[in-house]
């Protein structure tokens, strides 16, 4: 019994969530990259302002799941965006 309230508690939440990140979401856009993926979310913050999270996602050599998260906030995406042309430069 303990386990069926459980279990039913922890769906609620986890649909709770998944329904608050649809609405937070306002672009997506995913790359495959080798044996990498790379997921673009733009989103918004509670208070309205958007942001940008840059994932990567892949399997190591253990067979575990890695996955890697970093946020790019509006007053930082300028400079953020700069130095990312700037790094192009070396790679051409």
């Amino acid at each position: 019994m303990r386990i069926a309230v459980y279990r039913n508690i922890v769906s609620c939440i986890e649909n709770k969530m998944q329904q608050q990140n649809e609405k937070e979401k306002v672009h997506s856009k995913m790359l495959r990259a080798g044996n990498k993926v790379y997921f673009f979310d733009v989103k918004k913050t509670s208070k309205g302002s958007n942001y940008l999270t840059i994932a990567e996602s892949y399997t190591d050599k253990d067979g575990k799941k890695v996955s890697n998260r970093l946020l790019i906030f509006k007053e930082h995406f300028a400079d953020f965006g700069n130095s990312l042309l700037e790094m192009k430069e070396y790679f051409q």
